[in-house]
């Protein structure tokens, strides 16, 4: 398969491996054709999908007779079994199958091709859900949702695809338009020579051009989430502020948070607000040279910083009542 080297401006080089891009009616015109090959989903359990309390009820009121396997489940223990991801056979002419295109854009969930059982194919499907972190520990890795998957589809080899999905030929997920894809069914087909799977199947890792690319989802995802952050709660200081000038701010906002060690979407939402009330900046303000001290304590954990930073917040707030 044809690949690419793109070097970001960073230094970091990142492979890059070609798939389609296909329209509604292009993919279902795709899955009717693939009559040889079963279809298969993973669908988001944590959601419950729209109309339903969750996705077992989905596939067991929409499928008559499902071969379907939850994937967060064990022998003798079905504790997780309203909130797990399914595995799950799909037919193009079924009413999942249409359920899950209507609701392609709001519903998380993946397809993928392959002449293997369910049963054969359910120790991959588990065993990506957790993935090893470049610092060695265990990270639930939510391989259905289709932002993430298109990493892999992106950025994942042929070979690597093998280990950690089993002997798939293709797989699918749907995107809505963003700076790099466009609006539609992404599909990235593999090599039609055989497989080298290993089952049970190995610990799953990823490669550096996946972890940078996952890095850029997040960092995409955190703008996203606080922009929408800010236009509940603030919509009097964002009337006469576009798209981009608020995008711009955020960006700038989360990156100098993150410098201060303001990583988790709370954290941010927090470092956002006292921006907002004393002004993008105020850190380096001499009337706010009290900012700067509890900014730059290494003896501070973020909570700390925060909670100090809240405590000269509440008595601006409190004067400007009086």
């Amino acid at each position: 398969m044809d690949e690419a080297l793109v070097k970001l401006a960073h230094g970091i080089v990142m492979m890059k491996y070609p798939f389609e891009v296909m329209d509604e009616l292009q993919f279902n015109s795709l899955c009717f054709a693939q009559q040889n090959t079963n279809l298969y989903a993973v669908i988001e359990g944590g959601k419950p999908p729209q109309g339903y309390q969750t996705t077992g009820a989905l596939i067991y009121t929409l499928e008559q007779q499902p071969t379907a396997h939850p994937l967060l489940i064990s022998l003798g223990n079905n504790d997780l079994l309203d909130v797990s991801p399914w595995l799950v056979k799909v037919t193009p002419d079924s009413l999942l199958y249409y359920w899950l295109i209507e609701n392609s854009a709001i519903h998380p969930f993946v397809l993928f091709w392959s002449q293997a059982t369910l049963q054969h194919l359910v120790s991959y499907m588990v065993n990506l859900l957790t993935v090893t972190s470049p610092q060695g520990g265990p990270l639930f890795f939510r391989y259905y949702d289709p932002t993430v998957l298109a990493v892999m589809i992106t950025h994942g080899s042929d070979s690597e695809m093998f280990s950690r999905m089993g002997p798939v030929s293709g797989v699918a997920a749907f995107s809505d338009a963003h700076e790099s894809y466009e609006s539609g069914w992404n599909i990235r087909w593999f090599e039609s020579t055989e497989p080298v799977t290993v089952d049970p199947p190995l610990a799953v890792t990823l490669n550096e051009s996946e972890w940078q690319a996952m890095g850029d989802l997040r960092s995409r995802v955190s703008i996203k989430q606080m922009m929408s952050y800010l236009r509940d709660f603030y919509p009097d200081h964002l009337l006469n502020v576009d798209s981009n000038t608020l995008q711009s701010f955020v960006t700038t906002s989360i990156d100098k948070g993150r410098l201060f060690g303001f990583n988790t979407q709370a954290e941010l939402e927090q470092w956002v607000d006292l921006q907002i009330y004393f002004g993008n900046g105020f850190e380096h303000e001499s009337r706010y040279s009290w900012a700067k001290t509890i900014l730059d304590n290494p003896q501070s954990t973020p909570g700390e910083k925060l909670q100090t930073l809240n405590l000269y917040l509440d008595q601006y707030q409190a004067r400007s009542v009086s």
